[in-house]
């Protein structure tokens, strides 16, 4: 498996998600389809084979959404699907453990598509203690690559499941990942950047980067992950903190951002990105998200005019 690969479909999902959240949010089987089997296929789970990847798993312990089997065609792991935004709660997080439990399947997935959560069932540590890893396809796609590892077939039909900072076999069959989603700018910004101050998105663009006062750079490939991107900085600088939320741009009736995925006003945002445990609603078209990347820098006393953009 090719690293740079699995970047590059984190950061297709990323725009899937933006692009169909609301219809994602509806359907589990779609969220299936179009999220959770084109990321276990390239980590190398074939999920139309049927020695490898069982949907609908039965046993005497009931049902499960779907079996990842070991060699042996014993389940290795057991995924727990739900629809885009579905609540991961403690109910269903019991449900797929104890289920495991019973079955004797040492790990278990729990996802929406978006966020991810890989449980070790038989360590002996309260549930919340037994996660090993947590992906969220909203993070930078570099740091969800590695962090999906975890589930790569060839690693975990053996019973390891480790999150990678370098690969699980050998290097000549997983090499380490090339593409950075953060790098420093090693050189003054060329014509093909636009100050954020001024920079209004045409028709059919798309970002490909944004450039921070401090000359890092973040790839951003869709205008969600523009404004989101700006979030993380500011959290990550101190320039907004938890005390500051929830945030709502100029007359906006919803929130910006939150510290729950609600908008405020009595629903939940339609679509979102996460960063870390703060939701930045993800609900708008290009100009929206443009403007609010500006709004929110101006409400902090930043000038748009030291932040930059280039598209692809």
């Amino acid at each position: 498996m090719v690293l740079e690969d699995l970047h590059e479909l984190i950061e297709t999902l990323q725009a899937r998600i933006d692009a169909h959240g609301p219809a994602l949010q509806q359907s589990e089987a779609l969220t299936r389809y179009a999220l959770i089997d084109p990321l276990l296929r390239r980590l190398g789970w074939d999920t139309g084979d049927p020695s490898q990847v069982m949907p609908e798993y039965r046993s005497a312990a009931g049902s499960a959404d779907c079996a990842l089997l070991g060699t042996t065609g014993k389940p290795q792991i057991i995924v727990e699907a739900k629809k885009l935004g579905a609540q991961l709660d403690f109910k269903v997080r019991q449900q797929v453990t104890g289920y495991c439990q019973e079955e004797g399947i040492p790990y278990a997935v729990i996802t929406d598509g978006r966020l991810w959560e890989l449980y070790d069932v038989f360590k002996p540590v309260a549930m919340k203690d037994s996660i090993i890893t947590t992906l969220d396809l909203s993070d930078s796609p570099a740091t969800t690559a590695l962090k999906a590892l975890a589930l790569w077939r060839a690693s975990a039909t053996k019973g390891t499941t480790t999150v990678g900072a370098t690969p699980l076999v050998n290097e000549s069959e997983a090499p380490p990942i090339s593409t950075q989603s953060t790098k420093l700018a090693a050189q003054p910004l060329g014509p093909e950047w636009q100050p954020l101050s001024e920079f209004k998105p045409q028709a059919g663009s798309k970002p490909a980067e944004v450039s921070f006062p401090d000359a890092t750079i973040v790839v951003t490939p869709s205008w969600a992950s523009l404004s989101t991107e700006i979030v993380r900085w500011l959290k990550s600088t101190g320039h907004v903190t938890e005390h500051d939320l929830p945030i709502r741009l100029g007359n906006a009736q919803a929130y910006f951002v939150n510290t729950i995925d609600a908008n405020g006003m009595g629903a939940q945002f339609k679509t979102y990105r996460q960063v870390e445990t703060w939701f930045v609603n993800a609900n708008y078209n290009a100009k929206q998200q443009a403007n609010n990347a500006r709004g929110i820098l101006q409400r902090v006393g930043l000038n748009p005019a030291d932040f930059a953009v280039k598209l692809q």
